[in-house]
């Protein structure tokens, strides 16, 4: 019995081990398929040709020229995406910044499927850019290899430039006579996250709240905001707490106020961190209706990513005297939605998802 148990033990270490070895020659073929083209030469410069100004981006490809395509999302009507196929990011930066004459910033990003998103962030809609993309041989002489050319014009020529077409005016019919108190995060002394190019959170928040304020009203809201320019709400310099005192005492100071919304900013030490959410206080019930109204609103509106609606113990939604909620609009500290936070036309269109927000709510009581 025991001889048995042996050669039992033993067929099933050798089973085990040969298990382990196909596997592992089953990932090494998966390493293997690496895609065929690899970046391995970066280099941009600015030029005047017959009066126009143009960016040139150069990218080394090894390997020849890859398939690629380009996309301009909705949302970022300012990104200009050129997305290679079968090409890996290889040794180049993922991060570039440029000299924001024409473009602020290129960003790199392997897709997860041998895919490569190159991602400019022009100053202007791409839809007021003309640009070109071809491929150039090796020039031994300014060592240069086989690279991928993007070239963008600083505007387009008047035969080829769309006029934009004006906003629609935006408003909710079931806001008239309702308070509302708005309270953009941070302002004054303090300026809150900071983007990695440069955009402060206190900008950002007030743009946005000054424009849901804008909508409300043309809603026949009655709205108060705890600050409306780039001012400290208590005074300069003041602790956290006499801030965010000063901010509910803004809202609690009038009983016939229903709401209060604070608008933030999210950020995070990795650029990758994206996405929106929204807070209530737990014993709140009504300020969770709020904060999953607006929030819904926002994810359907702008397409952002839903980090949901959930519990927080932030001073101004445990201290206001109405439902209140704290919402976190998009990643300052992330490239692509520093961009959206900074862009005017992105600013009106989450001001206006908020507003649908607070005007279902409403529809709720």
């Amino acid at each position: 019995m025991s001889f048995v148990k042996d050669k039992l033990v033993k067929v099933l270490l050798v089973m085990a081990v040969l298990v382990g070895i196909f596997g592992c020659a089953e990932d090494a073929g998966r390493v293997e398929a690496a895609a065929s083209h690899e970046l391995n030469y970066f280099k941009y410069e600015t030029f005047t040709h017959e009066g126009r100004s143009w960016l040139r981006l150069e990218l080394g490809i090894k390997g020849g020229s890859a398939e690629y395509s380009t996309k301009v999302k909705e949302l970022t009507p300012k990104q200009l995406h050129v997305i290679l196929q079968d090409t890996s990011r290889g040794k180049v930066k993922s991060d570039i910044s440029l000299d924001r004459k024409i473009a602020k910033y290129l960003t790199l990003r392997d897709n997860g499927d041998n895919s490569l998103d190159v991602m400019i962030s022009l100053n202007k809609p791409v839809a007021d850019q003309a640009y070109k993309i071809y491929f150039a041989e090796p020039e031994r002489h300014g060592k240069k290899p086989y690279r991928m050319v993007i070239e963008i014009a600083e505007d387009k020529l008047a035969d080829e430039y769309e006029l934009e077409q004006p906003k629609e005016s935006e408003s909710f019919e079931n806001l008239a006579g309702h308070r509302i108190v708005l309270d953009p995060g941070h302002g004054g002394s303090d300026s809150g996250a900071r983007g990695h190019n440069g955009l402060l959170e206190k900008t950002a928040t007030l743009a946005i709240s000054q424009n849901v304020a804008s909508i409300l009203r043309s809603s026949g809201a009655i709205v108060t905001m705890t600050r409306d320019t780039d001012v400290d709400v208590y005074g300069p310099l003041a602790s956290d707490r006499d801030e965010l005192q000063a901010r509910v005492d803004v809202g609690n100071a009038n009983p016939a106020n229903e709401i209060f919304v604070s608008i933030h900013c999210d950020a995070f030490t990795s650029p990758t961190a994206h996405g929106t959410s929204a807070f209530y206080y737990q014993s709140s019930y009504r300020g969770r209706l709020l904060a999953e109204a607006i929030h819904q609103a926002i994810v359907e509106e702008t397409g952002l990513a839903s980090r949901g609606a959930r519990t927080a113990r932030f001073y101004v939604i445990k201290n206001s005297a109405m439902p209140a909620t704290l919402i976190e609009t998009a990643f300052i500290s992330n490239y692509q939605e520093e961009a959206l936070l900074g862009d005017p036309d992105f600013q009106h269109k989450i001001a206006v998802a908020i507003c649908r927000g607070i005007s279902q709510y409403f529809k709720m009581r």
